[in-house]
């Protein structure tokens, strides 16, 4: 038995030479009713469609870099769940709240803003409290990824042009990663 597109009863077995039964509804009215749906759907997304391409025109280059700037720390705090504080060492159980913690500041170093190796999940207290703990920090880049990882953030070079192109492709990106990781975490809860 099928069920009706529209309405979701089931459809009795009929002669399927009435054009509405074999594409799928119960009735002649459910199939126009069900296409008038479909086209007011279509019309709202186009419009919600113009309203955001409206809203992205008038944002500003720094409102640009503040979204991606969150959506990049979202993807941090995903990457690093479940690792130590990388300044402190205190483990991530959940129950205390978690920043994105830059090693080289974006203040003074905005070409490594978006460095996903200058980025690194840290305890609120260290983050917010201890200004990084700079120093501890260092000390768990060392122990995390060798003693070329603060040497190459600390000589990297000194310019970068943020486009807004360059902007829209980062936060595509970051997003994809972020999905991933989400389906990841789900796959391992399920085993």
């Amino acid at each position: 038995m099928r069920k009706c597109r529209f309405c979701k009863t089931e459809i009795p077995p009929k002669k399927l030479s009435d054009k509405w039964q074999a594409a799928g509804f119960c009735s002649l009215d459910h199939m126009v009713d069900y296409a008038k749906q479909k086209a007011v759907e279509q019309r709202e997304r186009q419009q919600r469609k113009v309203i955001r391409e409206k809203k992205n025109k008038l944002k500003t280059k720094s409102d640009k870099l503040r979204e991606l700037q969150t959506i990049v720390n979202q993807y941090i705090r995903l990457r690093d769940q479940g690792l130590p504080c990388i300044s402190c060492g205190k483990l991530d159980n959940g129950t205390h709240q978690r920043h994105a913690s830059h090693y080289r500041s974006v203040g003074s170093n905005s070409f490594l803003r978006f460095n996903t190796h200058n980025i690194h999940a840290s305890c609120a207290q260290c983050n917010t409290y201890k200004s990084g703990a700079i120093g501890d920090y260092r000390i768990g880049l060392i122990q995390r990824y060798g003693v070329h990882m603060p040497e190459m953030l600390e000589t990297a070079p000194r310019s970068r042009a943020y486009t807004d192109e360059w902007i829209e492709r980062a936060k595509a990106i970051f997003r994809r990663k972020i999905r991933l990781y989400k389906r990841l975490r789900h796959l391992q809860e399920l085993l």
